[in-house]
């Protein structure tokens, strides 16, 4: 099955909770043995915990954009194998415009999407060209892609994970080495569409923000963290073998 990912070694970084725990639950069940990064030991999100998730692999508890941390993950990832499979999902998130923002919390955006991707990406570069055969998925955004307002730090950070991707791709497919990226939209798992409408925002509180988001996707429903894990798992597979340097959307048709 040109999907399943068996004797694949993969890291995940951002795996304790949403779209990375999917990924690595996905990935496990695809075959692959997956080492993931969280900066919690505990899911943030009260869901399930990676190691009920994973049959072969564990998560190692660490911040991406500590280099100290990185080398940690890859020390515990090699005790299995050298990771064939990166898929650099740590993130944070963040509302406001340029204005809004402060130079700490902007720097911290790139710490963390952009510094975090660099600092896995160049520890596992060196054996995927050795092996000539390597998959790298990085987590960009729907927000990369289109005006997303009040997102300067995290859009911007997003967009430079795209332009990083590219570049890798073309540093890189020489030696077999694929890199991709995956744009997510509105991903929700608690929450559908019709609990927006017809609301105002006095009663939706905190989700207001997520009516003109909402509203921007084509499909009738919101996105779960396993439709992005599909995508991921996909262009990680043999499948995918002559897909490289491209950014697939999975937002329901908002960047249209």
């Amino acid at each position: 099955m040109q999907t399943a990912l068996d004797g694949h070694t993969a890291i995940v970084t951002g795996a304790g909770a949403g779209i990375g725990r999917a990924t690595a639950s996905l990935f496990s069940d695809r075959g692959a043995t997956v080492v993931g990064l969280d900066i919690n030991s505990e899911p943030h999100d009260g869901g399930p915990h990676f190691d009920d998730l994973v049959e072969s692999g564990e998560l190692v508890v660490g911040d991406v954009s500590d280099p100290d941390s990185v080398d940690e993950l890859f020390d515990i990832c090699r005790e299995y194998d050298d990771p064939s499979i990166v898929v650099n999902n740590a993130g944070i998130g963040s509302r406001g415009t340029i204005e809004e923002i402060d130079l700490k919390m902007w720097r911290k955006m790139y710490s963390i999407h952009v510094e975090g991707a660099y600092h896995v990406c160049r520890r596992a570069i060196p054996k995927m060209t050795d092996r000539g055969d390597g998959r790298i998925v990085n987590m960009a955004s729907v927000g990369a892609l289109v005006p997303y307002r009040e997102s300067a730090d995290y859009a911007s950070a997003k967009g430079a994970l795209i332009s990083m991707t590219r570049q890798l791709a073309g540093d890189y497919s020489e030696h077999g080495i694929r890199v991709n990226a995956v744009a997510p939209g509105i991903i929700r798992p608690d929450l559908e569409k019709a609990d927006l409408e017809g609301k105002s925002a006095e009663e939706l509180g905190e989700q207001a923000r997520l009516v003109s988001a909402t509203n921007r996707t084509l499909l009738p429903y919101i996105g779960k963290p396993e439709d992005v894990a599909e995508a991921v798992a996909f262009l990680c597979s043999d499948a995918a073998r002559f897909i490289t340097a491209q950014t697939l959307p999975v937002d329901g048709g908002w960047s249209i």
